[in-house]
């Protein structure tokens, strides 16, 4: 039994199945009929996985990204965290930094100005994902649908995040019960603000893009 379970199941602002009936008819939804934790996991993942990856805001809701049906990495693992405890599954958020495919993406949006704007980013970025308890933390990444990846594998891109290491060679990962200040305070440090949205729209139609190159494969 894990000793301190009780934080990694509470709900917060951000994580707010305790405040959405939406949040609670999904995971019911999802998990009708499992009868172990590692089945309830699988169902849960299954489907924020398949969810579209698109460039957002860092500290959305559960509810909202549920509604929306797609979301960044920051999103769609807040709302596997949030369905996952829902179901009385121990869950948290792990961060840590990864150097971005630039050369993909300067692929995806050649020619297009805003898209470009994809390079103001940097090489190194953020990554939320997520560990579940399954009678150890287990760690897992919702953040790329299936056809996104096959799309990357077509492009000759690789699906390995590359995680940097720090000066003694390790990963600095940051784990997290409850992730309402770090995500508002990533929002905060924003680097595209002017017009955001409007480019933040023209990148995931290039996402989409990379999605339809990928479903020809699937």
């Amino acid at each position: 039994m894990l000793p301190d379970r009780w934080k990694y199941l509470q709900a917060s602002g951000l994580c707010d199945f305790d405040r959405s009936l939406a949040l609670k008819k999904k995971a019911a939804e999802l998990t009708a009929g499992c009868r172990s934790h590692e089945d309830k996991f699988k169902k849960i993942f299954a489907f924020v996985k398949e969810l579209p990856y698109g460039l957002e805001d860092w500290d959305l809701k559960a509810s909202q990204t549920l509604k929306k049906g797609w979301g960044m990495c920051s999103g769609k693992t807040n709302l596997l965290i949030a369905l996952l405890r829902c179901v009385g599954i121990p869950a948290r958020y792990r961060i840590y930094r990864i150097k971005a495919d630039v050369s993909l993406w300067q692929q995806l949006g050649k020619g297009s100005g805003k898209t470009e704007r994809i390079s103001e980013l940097g090489e190194t970025r953020d990554h939320v994902d997520c560990e579940v308890w399954l009678g150890r933390w287990v760690d897992c990444d919702p953040g790329r649908d299936t056809a996104m990846e096959q799309g990357i594998l077509m492009l000759g891109g690789s699906l390995g995040r590359h995680k940097m290491a720090g000066k003694k060679g390790k990963v600095a990962y940051l784990r997290l019960a409850v992730f309402d200040d770090w995500a508002k305070e990533r929002q905060a440090r924003r680097i595209i603000r002017a017009n955001r949205m409007d480019v933040f729209e023209e990148i995931n139609r290039g996402f989409e893009i990379l999605r339809e190159i990928g479903r020809t494969r699937c």
